[in-house]
């Protein structure tokens, strides 16, 4: 089906206004004979959309299109005639490893970036390597700088005529000028640098079970990677395709202005090194802005772009250490000014300037903020550099209880504290250095004020965050001398700015406050207003979060505030308070929330309130969605659209009167949608996955019940498309802690570590998702008395087979579930993920992926046992399934992983060898290596297929498979393809 008109709001309309019953009926009458149910064969082809951006005429739309193996493509959609040009994009690659591992699920494999040009004519975009050429390189066994690189495609959008380049790294336009296109290639492969030889074991990558790490040298040293020399920057004129080369470029900018193309060069032939300039449109030889041996990096603009500044060593390029120093060039001049070294008054003598930390100006362009950092100590004097094989030289990690961090958390942060860097300002009129942070007060954040800077100062509460929440002093530092006065003494959340840096916002956990500069008087904005601006549906025992602010208007004369559902705007004195949107989100279960619908553009940073502003909507009752517009004057929002929806925020195109956007149901793929600022046509623009029309699917509702305590919930349920009322169907449950909210999203089909939800339902199960609230010390407890009445108020509507009842969760749901497991047989079968079952030994542990303690979740977060061992005891105890195992009546599946980074597999082994020892049926999965959420896609596609093997065992009758009936021996555990595993796989 081709993408048409989307749903027009009034059909919407006239859909919500239809009895319940008639629109069943519908649903059924309109499901498609001949539809088959998903099976594993779908995942890899189901595709995704990434990258969507708009022209700033609006008449042109380009977006990735990706499946989850294989190659993609960008789609350039001409919005005026609906036509669609398709150009091959590659295989996405997958996401590369954080610098600092970092808990949760990966993040997302690359998009491709896509620019337009100013004038709407040209569309550049990346591509990657096709799977093919990756595969190959694979097998051929390639380094990492060997394998196939990005590529670049180039559309005149007029003929449509597509010009593709291969090996690119970068690519620019100018903003606000047209006909220039500049991208860097990639070296040569015969110049690529050669790999690096593995790092010995025992190095800071060693996980858990290994040894420590030496220490290294300080971010402002020379040690490091070997030089990284330039390649080719080609200048391209759009209109007639003629190029330009500079050669040795390691870095580049194109100013919006589009006037000159300025660029960094580092050469094998160092003499040739230096800050460059060219004209655009000229054949005139660039001008030499710094030139001569040494590094040049970090070229960096001012707001207004009438300035750049930069860092470099030319100086000092034959020392063993080289220093760098900082630069400033005025486009008005011919060459750049020296600002700053080490060594100059009020530049601190333990420092010099390090390229490790950022480059930035003040928005007015009077300062300069830059990075310093402690010399790197010499090769000699380096305990890295030691050789750490030798035997007359112990490497021991030494817990001290006065540390502020323990052993762990120094490990995974061992090379962010290498580079850890602090913050100077070189102020332009005063000609001076300022040091603004040092190891008294490591974070500083800049306010628009060319005076006044925001200070913290955590020190104090380091060791508290083992076991308690986070805390800082706040500090306002003058960047004139460097005088810090302290405004905020164990501040709990954060602190921004005013727009004139005149006050500082904060939360105090329940009611917002402003600090006013310089004097430091406090003032409480929100303490007499009729209304809660904490989020009181918190229920973990620590200080509640604010619903949020939607920042400030950009005169700095007032701050929008946001309690549970409407927006207040507030004067930072205390003076005044307004509820802008009168109310009408509270009155209507509306939670109003202001969107920024403009293009990006940092210069527009706060709110206009003199202009009518978007606002998006959720009613909290129905988890319907849409858009109001508001002038923010007390006056009552105008609905634009409302609809049993999730609507991403709309992006408008800079110069035209269209909006982009997706909206999405259980049953709908989140499409691209276009419109205009009315919103009353939303018009499909993509068919990203035309085979859904062949697949059977299915509905979602709201279920209404009431916990063992009556308190009033509801449950996401979850139906087949083809779903008969007279039937009684196997139902799975699968929990969290509120999920419900989730009700009209989309499942995209693919594998992973729980159940798939749009799986499960085309193959004929119920899945329930209902919501659970906590008492606190009573976490096990709470679970059951929401999750029984919950499946008890699906199954008193007569559709549910009781004797086929199955619940899985992960995490936090995974020890819930191990511990309903011991309190009741509702269950014909229970799958727990990395459950904690000992929450003595657990209280203990460590949470390895960023070496924090695991106390704090006992104490205070989401554990909610609200204490530690000693204070409460039988808390820990009675909430620990381990200790109720004899209980259970229930086959159990755990997965738990022996590179768990977030809850100590040993929490598996106790489960599954208590359950052994009791003579239970359960079965354990350990994939070797793989963190807390499996990350390898064939380990997520077998795990998939044994949970959907296991649960159609007890619920469906299927037969069991080989690995229930027989187990899998450690000898030929290395011989299970998934073409083994059976079925429709």
């Amino acid at each position: 089906m081709a993408p048409g008109p989307w749903p027009l709001y009034n059909t919407l309309m006239l859909l919500r206004r239809l009895p319940l019953l008639l629109i069943a009926t519908l649903s059924l009458a309109f499901a498609q004979p001949g539809k088959r149910p998903l099976n594993h064969h779908d995942y890899d082809g189901w595709k995704t959309v990434s990258g969507q951006r708009l022209s700033a005429d609006g008449k042109f739309l380009a977006y990735g299109v990706f499946p989850q193996e294989g190659d993609g493509e960008v789609i350039v959609r001409n919005l005026v005639t609906g036509k669609d040009q398709h150009e091959p994009a590659g295989a996405r690659p997958a996401p590369e490893q954080a610098a600092v591992p970092e808990e949760g699920p990966p993040p997302p494999p690359r998009a491709v970036t896509i620019l337009f040009s100013a004038d709407s004519r040209t569309l550049v975009f990346s591509t990657f390597a096709t799977k093919a050429e990756v595969d190959k390189a694979k097998k051929d066994k390639k380094t990492a700088a060997q394998m196939p690189k990005d590529g670049m495609v180039i559309v005149d959008l007029a003929s449509g005529k597509a010009t593709r380049m291969d090996r690119i790294k970068q690519f620019a336009m100018p903003e606000k000028a047209n006909g220039w296109l500049a991208y860097l290639r990639e070296p040569p492969e015969s110049a690529a640098p050669a790999a690096q030889p593995p790092r010995p074991a025992g190095g800071d990558a060693d996980q858990q079970a290994g040894r420590g790490g030496r220490g290294g040298a300080a971010a402002g040293g020379a040690r490091g990677p070997r030089p990284e020399f330039g390649s080719d920057l080609v200048l391209r004129n759009l209109s007639d395709s003629t190029e330009r080369t500079f050669a040795d470029v390691v870095e580049f900018s194109f100013p919006e202005d589009g006037k000159q193309l300025i660029y960094a060069v580092s050469a094998r032939d160092s003499s040739k090194n230096g800050v460059f300039a060219a004209g655009i449109g000229s054949s005139d030889a660039p001008a030499a802005l710094l030139a001569g041996k040494g590094k040049y990096l970090k070229l960096t603009w001012d707001e207004n772009q009438t300035q750049l500044a930069f860092l470099s060593d030319r100086d000092d390029a034959a020392a063993k250490q080289p220093k760098l120093k900082l630069y400033r060039w005025d486009r008005k001049s011919a060459t750049p000014t020296e600002l700053a070294s080490a060594g100059i008054p009020g530049f601190r003598q333990e420092f010099v300037i390090s390229d490790k930390g950022t480059l930035s100006f003040s928005r007015d362009g009077t300062r300069i903020f830059f990075a310093c950092a402690p010399p790197a100590p010499d090769k000699k004097d380096d305990p890295a550099a030691a050789d750490s094989a030798s035997d007359d030289k112990a490497i021991v990690d030494l817990w001290s209880y006065k540390d502020d961090y323990i052993q762990p958390i120094q490990k995974v942060r061992a090379a962010r504290d290498r580079d850890r860097t602090f913050t100077a300002a070189y102020l332009i009129p005063e000609k001076k250095v300022v040091q603004l942070a040092d190891n008294d007060l490591e974070t500083i954040t800049p306010s628009e004020s060319p005076q006044w800077v925001l200070g913290t100062d955590d020190r104090e509460y380091r060791r508290l965050a083992d076991f308690d929440e986070r805390y800082a002093d706040a500090y306002v530092v003058d960047a004139t001398t460097g005088a810090r006065k302290l405004v905020a003494k164990k501040n709990h959340g954060n602190v921004s700015w005013s727009p004139n840096g005149r006050y500082l916002l904060s939360f105090n956990g329940k009611d917002w406050e402003t600090i006013s500069v310089p004097d430091g008087q406090t003032v409480n904005l929100t303490a007499n207003l009729p209304v809660k601006f904490w989020n009181e549906d918190v229920d973990t025992p620590s200080t509640p979060g604010a619903w949020g602010s939607a920042g400030w208007t950009k005169d700095g004369q007032s701050v929008l505030l946001y309690d549970h559902y409407d927006i207040w705007r507030i004067s930072p004195d205390g003076s005044g308070a307004r509820n802008v949107t009168a109310g009408y989100g509270r009155q209507h279960d509306l939670q109003l929330r202001y969107i920024r619908t403009e293009a990006e553009n940092p210069r527009e940073r706060w709110i206009d309130a003199s202009k009518p502003v978007m606002l998006q909507a959720e009613n909290l009752k129905t988890r319907e969605s849409g858009f109001f517009r508001s002038p923010l004057d007390g006056s009552e929002p105008k609905q634009l659209l409302m609809a049993a929806r999730n609507f991403s925020a709309p992006v408008k195109a800079k110069d035209a009167d269209v909006y982009l956007l997706t909206g999405q149901t259980f049953n709908e793929f989140p499409d691209l949608v276009t419109t205009n600022g009315t919103f009353k046509e939303l018009r499909k623009v993509s068919n990203v996955n035309p085979q859904k029309a062949q697949l059977v699917w299915g509905t979602s509702e709201l279920v209404e019940y009431k916990n063992a305590d009556g308190v009033p919930l509801v449950g996401a349920l979850y139906k087949p498309e083809n779903f008969d009322p007279h039937k009684k169907y196997p139902m799975m449950v699968y929990i969290y802690e509120k999920l419900t909210q989730n009700v009209n999203h989309f499942v995209n089909p693919q594998p992973g570590t729980s159940i798939n939800v749009s799986y499960y339902v085309s193959n004929g199960y119920l899945v329930l998702e209902p919501d659970i609230v906590y008492t606190i010390g009573y976490p096990g407890q709470s679970a059951l008395k929401c999750v029984l009445p919950a499946i008890q108020a699906v199954v008193d509507k007569g559709i549910v087979d009781e004797k086929a009842i199955g619940i899985q969760g992960h995490s936090w749901g995974g020890y819930q579930i191990a511990y309903m497991v011991t309190q009741t047989n509702r269950f014909r079968a229970v799958a727990a993920g990395a459950p904690v079952v000992n929450m003595i030994a657990a209280y203990d542990g460590i949470r390895w992926g960023t070496g924090l303690t695991r106390q704090f979740q006992y104490e205070r977060t989401q554990s909610r046992i609200g204490g530690s061992i000693w204070q409460y005891p039988t808390r820990f105890i009675e909430n620990s399934p381990i200790f109720w195992v004899d209980r259970v009546q229930t086959p159990v599946m755990i997965l738990q992983n022996d590179g768990d980074d977030a809850v100590p597999w040993y929490q598996g082994i106790e489960f599954f060898l208590a359950l052994r020892r009791l003579g239970k049926e359960v079965y354990m999965f350990n994939y070797n290596g793989q963190p807390h959420g499996l990350r390898n896609r064939a380990d997520q596609k077998d795990y998939t297929i044994r949970l959907q093997q296991y649960f159609d065992h007890f619920l469906k009758g299927a037969p069991a498979p080989d690995w229930m009936a027989k187990g899998v021996p450690y000898l030929e555990r290395d011989h299970t393809a998934l073409s083994t595993l059976g079925g429709q796989q």
